[in-house]
């Protein structure tokens, strides 16, 4: 499972490793994708990125190509 994952301000993508890779950042948010075996897994990495300081603004998840259910907003 897929996640797109925005936070506020501009992150190092060192910061965030292993929890998510650095994908994008206009320096006011910064855009991560997470990948993850189900939705407890990703409860915890937004439990991490938060105890590391970071306000997680969004969270989306994505199907991966093949899997199946719709895309949601979680938060």
């Amino acid at each position: 499972m897929r996640a797109i994952v925005v936070v506020a301000g501009d992150v190092d993508e060192r910061d965030v490793w292993p929890y998510a890779v650095w994908a994008d950042s206009d320096g006011t948010s910064t855009t991560l994708n997470v990948h993850v075996h189900d939705s407890q897994e990703l409860v915890g990495v937004l439990a991490a990125l938060t105890a590391l300081g970071l306000e997680v603004t969004s969270t989306r998840v994505v199907d991966d190509p093949g899997g199946s259910g719709p895309s949601s907003m979680l938060r």
